[in-house]
């Protein structure tokens, strides 16, 4: 990616201190991300979250 293409997409975005890397690879599938995804899911279940935090 050249570097011109970066600038130009930080611009876009209106944000000063913004990196776009596009060659960085998604964790969103990563089994270690979807295994502490699911724990947390269940802990909330059972426990919820603190009154000062729900509106």
């Amino acid at each position: 990616m050249a570097i011109e293409t970066v600038k130009e997409e930080i611009k876009k975005s209106g944000e000063k201190n913004v990196v776009i890397n596009r060659a960085i690879k998604s964790r969103a599938n990563d089994p270690f991300f979807v295994k502490k995804a699911k724990e947390a899911e269940a802990f909330l279940e059972q426990h919820g979250l603190p009154q000062a935090y729900v509106k």
